[in-house]
């Protein structure tokens, strides 16, 4: 199957409203999202490094860089039909009537930040370089340099905290090529030294030979896993969501924020900064088991460079460690910083204590899926020590337990011009809420592990483990006669909205099929009463989904319910327009479907545990925990041979997925009618399970 979006209709949202509804395409750090210009097609241009580095609440944030306009003759335009071809990283587009025709061809090139566009039709096209015209911060400019027309956008001034500079320039190749590049400030010393130099250079084989090596790296790119169904859409969606990352989250210095470099308006929502309590970290649930590890390279980055002012932030309670607000920006930068606000402080944690923990989630997927230590030595375990400093002075330890108190589930909406702190005194002293209860249960148990991996801290170690074996239960009650989980044990009861009471499931999790029956029993029948909004809530779905993979949740009620959603909130272009952000929804259908085939979060694998037997399904190099890539089929609701490849040498748990299974490994096959089975392996191993 051929992985193409079809859009038959002309972009309404690009270049008016902060979810774009154009054709997108990028090599991770630029992008192009197709648009309107006054009488033609625009290519609007967006980079992960234009920030308007301001800390100030009501400015700041991710900016357009500028368009690329091409006039077509209404009488073509209005036949409009493109492909976003997402196996090619392309966009093609035909306007025709009758004999005539546009054909244009746009890539971002993968192998170098350049725009590429190719028109094979028979009318002549003349595209032009154009800045961004809207009321913006900082200058735009044309210049001429060399014989080569370019443009600059800067963003400097005396309240910018970290100036950026861009500059772009252009040049038609030949009749029908034209080349565009595109550098910052961020990029290298001298970025309009650099793009002039660029399209100087360039020539016919050299754009021939960029087109190659493009396709190539794309080729490259999705050979890393596959994942195969009888059901188109949910097939195109599965790669969707591995295109919006490949597309947004390739710059190590600027990873992507709620509407990632899809920008095509000068204020996006929310500055487009990283949301902590959940939207930062839900574009990347699925790049560990998708086998993407790469996507997270940049993950890291804003979080750290924000350790100085998190560290502030916790003294002001009197504790070590790091305390992060609820939205953040590139190099250490408060996004919602407004101190002549009444409620200035509080206003940027929304009465939460967990921001600065929540998106550890992301970095301990990539320790369980790869082992990697240096990466938990240099980022993944430092930052969850941080994490962990802050709460091991701020928690309370009474009555034999360690509590957390005055820690919101919910935001506490200090942002209202009217706000009353005692009308949400309740929620301002939640205690011990289901999310920070999880994750600390998951950074703690990580942490350890990371430190026995690593030999070090062995004093820590018992000191964490004492915190873990006397953390406070999740809380329970008796809603409509059934035993639930309360969001906390006090403060805020319930939430029909969002799916906040539950993370502690998902990406916690602390709960799953291997749990005690009891606490699986509560938390089926905490998911059944929330599942009435939640489906279709619009803000946390993308953790809400993958959650019903983990309790077992009927997979027909998942996939029809998956269908639902896409009907009403899918783009043409695959991005969602839910209410609670853009990329952050991204992971839907691949991060669901990777729990629905494969689950390892318990240290035990189980192939298929959740899957929808009316739909076929193969895949390859699906990575679970203990650095495991895993390949197997479903047909007809028949599992098929399944492989296992260990990366590190850990051991091995599995479901046995038949009745009685054949285990080869290196040649020497055994059988096996064990229902649960565990094994040691060696780096390198290739284990075969078939059915005896």
């Amino acid at each position: 199957m051929k992985h193409i979006a079809i859009l038959k209709n002309k972009p309404e949202r690009s270049g008016k409203e902060s979810i774009p509804d154009g054709a997108i395409c990028g090599n991770g750090d630029l992008s192009v999202i197709l648009g309107n210009c006054e009488n033609g097609l625009r290519l609007h241009i967006a980079k992960s490094d234009m920030w308007y580095l301001v800390e100030r609440y009501d400015s700041g944030g991710l900016r357009p860089f500028g368009n690329i306009d091409i006039p077509i003759e209404a009488s073509l335009y209005d036949n409009y039909y493109v492909e976003q071809d997402m196996d090619n990283g392309e966009i093609r587009c035909l306007f025709k009537n009758g004999n005539e025709e546009v054909k244009l061809t746009v890539r971002v090139c993968k192998g170098e930040n350049s725009i590429m566009l190719e028109n094979d039709g028979n009318v002549d096209i003349k595209p032009k370089l154009c800045r961004f015209t809207d009321k913006i911060d900082g200058v735009t400019e044309d210049f001429n340099e060399d014989g080569i027309h370019g443009i600059c956008r800067l963003m400097d001034g005396k309240e910018v905290t970290y100036p950026t500079m861009a500059f772009g320039t252009e040049k038609q190749v030949d009749g029908n090529k034209w080349y565009y590049f595109i550098a910052t400030n961020h990029d290298c010393d001298n970025p309009k030294e650099t793009a002039v130099k660029k399209a100087k250079e360039i020539s016919v084989e050299k754009f021939d030979s960029l087109k190659k090596n493009h396709y190539d790296l794309w080729r490259e790119f999705w050979s890393k896993s596959s994942f195969k169904m009888s059901d188109e859409e949910f097939e195109l969606g599965w790669y969707a969501s591995q295109y919006m990352l490949a597309v947004s989250a390739g710059n190590e210095k600027f990873p992507p924020g709620i509407f990632a470099n899809f920008i095509t308006v000068e204020t996006p929502m929310w500055h487009s900064d990283y949301h902590l309590n959940y939207n930062y970290q839900a574009p990347f649930y699925h790049a560990c088991s998708s086998n993407h590890v790469e996507f997270t390279d940049c993950y890291h980055a804003p979080l750290e460079d924000f350790y100085e002012k998190g560290r502030e932030c916790a003294e002001k309670f009197g504790c070590r460690g790091i305390m992060y607000p609820v939205g953040m920006m590139p190099k250490g930068i408060f996004s919602e910083m407004k101190k002549e606000l009444k409620y200035w402080f509080p206003r940027l944690f929304l009465g939460q204590k967990s921001n600065a923990i929540h998106p550890a989630d992301i970095m301990v997927f990539r320790w369980k899926t790869t082992r990697d230590k240096e990466y938990a030595k240099n980022h993944a375990y430092p930052y969850i020590r941080e994490c962990l400093a802050f709460f091991e002075d701020y928690m309370t330890f009474e009555n034999g337990r360690y509590s957390v108190k005055q820690d919101a589930c919910h935001e506490v909406p200090y942002y209202k011009p009217d706000f009353n702190p005692k009308k949400y005194k309740r929620y301002i002293n939640d205690t011990n809420n289901a999310l920070t209860l999880g994750l600390l249960r998951m950074c703690l148990e990580a942490e350890i592990d990371m430190a026995k991996a690593l030999g070090i801290d062995e004093d820590k170690q018992k000191e964490w483990q004492n915190i873990l074996d006397k953390l406070s239960p999740f809380a329970t009650y008796y809603r409509f006669f059934r035993k639930v989980y309360r969001y906390t044990e006090k403060g805020q009861m319930w939430n029909d909205s969002n799916d906040v009471g539950l993370q502690h499931i998902y990406p916690c999790g602390c709960i799953g099929l291997s749990s005690p029956k009891e606490d699986l029993k509560i938390a089926r029948e905490t998911f059944r009463q929330k599942s009435k909004h939640c489906w279709l809530d619009g803000n946390a779905v993308c953790s809400f989904y993958p959650m019903a993979a983990r309790l077992g949740i009927d997979p027909k009620k998942i996939t029809s319910n998956l269908r639902e959603n896409n009907r009403q909130y899918l783009l043409p272009n695959m991005i969602y327009k839910h209410g609670g952000g853009c990329l952050e929804n991204c992971s839907i259908i691949a991060n669901t479907f990777n729990e629905m085939a494969l689950q390892s979060h318990q240290n035990i694998l189980r192939f298929f545990p959740a899957w929808d037997t009316d739909i076929d399904c193969e895949f390859e190099n699906l990575r679970s925990f203990g650095a495991f890539l895993v390949s197997a089929s479903i047909k007809k609701g028949v599992i098929g041979t399944v492989t296992i490849k260990s990366e590190c040498g850990e051991k091995l748990s599995f479901v046995n997925p038949f009745d009685k299974c054949r285990i080869t490994v290196n040649g020497k096959t055994t059988e096996n009618a064990e229902k649960e089975i565990t094994m040691n392996t060696s780096i390198g191993d290739v284990i075969i399970i078939e059915k005896a």
